[in-house]
């Protein structure tokens, strides 16, 4: 077990100077690559300083805890980006149907013979978020890491600056000559590290209903995809409504363009029969007047003709 507050690095200063010495140089050639167990992440970290600042404590058989702390990144619902720095007991909320570009606390300075794997802590996967990006970080890699984090349920989370966002573990790598020129199987520095075993009252495992109660005691955890399926749903079946309103005003309005159509054609008509039956009345009319006017021809021709006759009468006597 390790006593000694100086077993790790720091200050940043001292985490650079004890990683370039072990970046490409394995101090402990005797462990063999496989999945580490605590003790061995632990006499890594105190000798290459992989991960800084380093907490012994937060340490299971073979995975270690790692904070959300630093600066995040996102887009809210208008397009707009959000960015700032979530510190050490402040809150951070991650909104429901949202993505998140989130910080880890710690530097990583990984040698070339080691490599992460992480994924959230079981609490967070049963509130429903999910971890988006790939989970391996490859030996060399310097930096800090930052994740995104997928929230497609209903709620909005609350995280706090410092508390445990994943659970990492480190690999060690199948072994090359130059990371062990001495070609020994002894440690290059004193190995100290203590093995964590599993939490006792983390052992019996429980039900799904158990875990629930611990992500989210007092709202159900559920994806927003059926709500904005409702709401696409409701709104296409308002749109049919409003189609259907819109297709009934037609028929309506078409309906009494036809009646107005049917009137007109009717007053037409009518003005038609009328307009006819003065024509004949007028054509009855001129035909009366002919014949009356022929009549009076006639009459006319008769009574030269008489007069005609008569005067030859009168010069014959």
């Amino acid at each position: 077990m390790r006593n000694d507050i100086n077993s790790y690095a720091q200050s940043d200063e001292e985490s650079v100077k004890r990683f370039e010495r072990f970046a490409a140089i394995d101090p402990f050639p005797n462990i063999q690559p496989a999945l580490l167990n605590s003790a061995d992440i632990s006499d890594y970290v105190a000798a290459t300083a992989m991960i800084y600042p380093f907490y012994e404590s937060l340490q299971k058989p073979a995975s270690y805890e790692v904070a959300l702390l630093g600066k995040y990144v996102y887009w809210d619902g208008k397009g707009r980006k959000k960015s700032g720095t979530i510190e050490r007991g402040k809150e951070f909320i991650l909104r429901k149907n949202s993505i998140a570009f989130v910080t880890l606390e710690p530097m990583f300075r990984l040698p070339e013979y080691l490599a992460l794997r992480f994924n959230l802590k079981i609490t967070h996967i049963y509130r429903g978020i999910l971890l988006g990006t790939g989970p391996l970080v490859d030996p060399g890699f310097i930096g800090k890491l930052s994740v995104p984090l997928h929230n497609l349920t209903t709620n909005d989370y609350t995280f706090i600056g410092g508390d445990a966002l994943i659970w990492m573990e480190v690999t060690k790598l199948s072994p090359r000559p130059e990371w062990n020129p001495t070609n020994s199987r002894t440690a290059l520095v004193p190995m100290k590290g203590r093995f964590y075993e599993f939490p006792e009252e983390k052992k019996s495992f429980g039900d799904v209903e158990k875990y629930l109660r611990k992500a989210d005691p007092h709202r159900p955890i559920r994806s927003s995809i059926p709500d904005v399926l409702e709401s696409a749903v409701a709104q296409a079946k308002k749109a049919r409504n409003s189609a259907w309103i819109f297709t009934a005003i037609s028929i309506v309005a078409l309906a009494g363009l036809m009646i107005s159509l049917l009137s007109l054609i009717t007053s037409t008509n009518s003005y038609l029969r009328e307009a006819q039956k003065e024509t004949q009345n007028v054509r009855h009319e001129l035909e009366n007047e002919k014949k009356k006017t022929k009549e009076l021809q006639d009459w006319k021709a008769q009574l030269q003709s008489a007069e005609s006759e008569s005067k030859t009468h009168q010069t014959v006597k």
